[in-house]
């Protein structure tokens, strides 16, 4: 209560006011509300971000690299980063190889002319629009996998989700080696399968790996950047298939381009893309190992600030 008299402000001593003015309490700017920020914020608390797959923070342990809440980089700010030209490598290199056979899975009749010469065009024509078939089929049940596959290796096994690039790699390898052995038409569903597998589990983890190297704030520009990684090398195996195939066959005198020498057609042009899918593997474990180092550095640093600070 103020010691204020029934008399009147004016009635007041000069020790009465100097007494309300130690009890009045003026809010500060901090204290008001700012009702921009409020309306123009995101719908999620800044402090409760969380990154997709992110491995939840022991109270006790301070990891700085295991939880990167605040990152924010894009734009022109991801060239400088051996982090971006990593992932975009991979997204294209990958990529690539898939598109090469997605595009060119109705190529296999040379495989059936070669195989049994009694089939007619209609019967190899359903078969082309089956694989087509198992292609999507299997490429949404890699998306699936890698969603619950990543979350599993992150939250579960406590590793990086860069795992999945390595994993993605070997199932590439796998659909390249099938491609480049399988002499028997009816076994081609293993290409086809292999393929669509490996690339959707691709697209299916990797906006996950962006947004948390790169933070979630610009994943959609950033995403967008990695989706361009896939034309030039997508362009260059289709051209080397293109290239191989077209040194095995020959035209016709009604114009039509055949080639009957079965899976030596198109053998030469898997055997490079198994030869980069290798290579896949082998920059993914590099880049699982660049993060474990980078991980090991920060951790140190972090401890080293404390004990300075104790």
């Amino acid at each position: 209560m103020l010691p204020v008299a029934a008399s009147g402000i004016n009635s007041l001593s000069n020790e009465d006011l100097k007494t309300a003015e130690s009890h009045l309490t003026v809010p500060t700017v901090s204290d008001v509300p700012n009702a921009d920020t409020d309306e123009t914020s995101s719908l999620m608390s800044k402090s409760s971000i969380s990154i997709p797959g992110d491995i939840e923070e022991d109270t006790n342990r301070t990891d700085p690299a295991a939880h990167k809440t605040h990152v924010d980089i894009r734009g022109m700010a991801l060239l400088p980063k051996l982090e971006f030209w990593q992932l975009f490598f991979m997204m294209g290199l990958l990529t690539g190889i898939g598109l090469m056979t997605i595009n060119n899975i109705g190529n296999d009749a040379p495989l059936w002319s070669h195989y049994d010469d009694s089939v007619s065009p209609g019967w190899i024509q359903k078969r082309q629009l089956m694989h087509v078939s198992i292609l999507s089929v299997l490429s949404f049940v890699g998306r699936l996998l890698s969603g619950i596959g990543s979350d599993l290796i992150v939250k579960k096994l406590h590793m990086s989700r860069s795992w999945c690039l390595f994993i993605s790699s070997l199932i590439f390898s796998a659909a390249q080696l099938c491609g480049a052995c399988i002499e028997n038409p009816n076994r081609l569903m293993f290409v086809s399968g292999t393929t669509g597998l490996a690339y959707g589990f691709l697209f299916g983890f990797f906006p996950s790996v962006i947004a948390e190297t790169f933070g979630v704030h610009g994943l959609s520009q950033n995403w967008g950047c990695m989706t361009l990684a896939p034309v030039l090398s997508g362009y260059l195996f289709n051209l080397v298939y293109g290239t191989i195939y077209d040194q095995h066959s020959t035209i016709s005198p009604e114009g039509h381009r055949d080639c009957p020498e079965g899976l030596d057609c198109y053998r030469g042009a898997y055997w490079v893309t198994f030869g980069a899918s290798l290579m896949g593997v082998v920059v993914s474990l590099w880049n699982i190992r660049y993060h474990h180092v980078q991980r090991k550095i920060a951790r140190r640093k972090q401890l080293e600030e404390e004990s300075r600070e104790a």
